[in-house]
């Protein structure tokens, strides 16, 4: 039985805060990843809450299903930001609303996995979506690619492979508070599991490490749900922070991200890259 279900949602200052995930323990990105961004956002008419995407397409970001989506409704309002330090600006803006408008990019709408049900069909989650941008935007270091079908299972001595996540969140405290340090982090992490009983059997989650601190490993904490998982340092993008079983409410235990390569995921970014994926 999980003893502590961790689901991103997490804001600073005026923003409201949730429960959620961020890197710990780990180093600035110092822009490294500049496909991967923030996204701010209001569900069911409460926000601010935030998560991390990363770009796939031109418009197209990937993220949690639960960044974009619950209670059965898509969010009320989604804003999308690149920069390593996403609060840039905001302490010179004269209301949060000017600073939104200004400094952040506008969406055109949010899409969950169509199975999504807010965790109700557990283990089998389905969770992952879509935010689509209302302008192009190209990273410099180009789009996330994404594995073929099974890339997980395939993968030759997976449990000493190393794979890198990266978020915005809180970074460094244990047990964690419930507020973001909004600052782009990348760590480093370990696939431990394929197959369980808890991330249905393979085909919904992997389980990677999140022991932040120990010989030099990062984790996810508050803040950071819908990042990446990529393999090693390369741009492929495996799974996306999906929950976090934890131990006494500390960021330490293991992640279970959301794999990109079971054919629920490929399906469904598939038949969104043909509808939005050119633009």
């Amino acid at each position: 039985m999980i003893q502590q279900f961790v689901k991103s949602a997490v804001c600073a200052g005026l923003l409201i805060s949730g429960s959620a995930a961020a890197i710990t323990w780990g180093k600035p990105d110092s822009g490294e990843h500049p496909n991967v961004g923030t996204l701010l956002f209001v569900q069911n008419g409460v926000g601010f809450f935030s998560c991390t995407g990363t770009m796939i397409s031109p418009r197209v970001m990937l993220t949690a299903a639960h960044c974009v989506a619950g209670a059965g409704s898509i969010n009320d309002v989604t804003y999308v930001r690149f920069q390593d330090d996403a609060l840039e600006g905001l302490s010179e803006a004269s209301s949060l609303s000017s600073w939104l408008e200004t400094d952040w990019m506008a969406t055109e709408t949010v899409i969950p996995h169509p199975q999504w049900t807010d965790y109700g069909e557990f283990p089998m989650t389905y969770d992952i979506g879509v935010v689509i941008l209302s302008e192009p935007y190209t990273p410099s270091n180009g789009f996330a690619s994404l594995p073929p079908l099974d890339f997980l299972e395939n993968l030759k001595g997976r449990d000493r492979q190393v794979f890198e996540v990266v978020g915005y969140g809180r970074q460094g405290t244990l047990p964690p508070t419930e507020m973001n340090d909004y600052e782009k982090y990348k760590g480093k992490v370990r696939l431990l599991e394929v197959y369980s009983e808890l991330n249905g059997n393979g085909e919904a989650s992997a389980k990677f490490s999140n022991n932040p601190g120990v010989n030099g490993g990062g984790g996810t904490c508050y803040g950071d749900s819908g990042g990446p998982t990529f393999y090693k340092d390369s741009n492929l993008l495996v799974a996306v922070t999906s929950f976090g079983w934890a131990k006494n409410g500390n960021c330490v235990g293991n992640d279970f991200n959301y794999r990109t390569d079971v054919q629920d995921a490929i399906t469904f970014i598939e038949d969104v890259l043909a509808q939005y994926g050119d633009e």
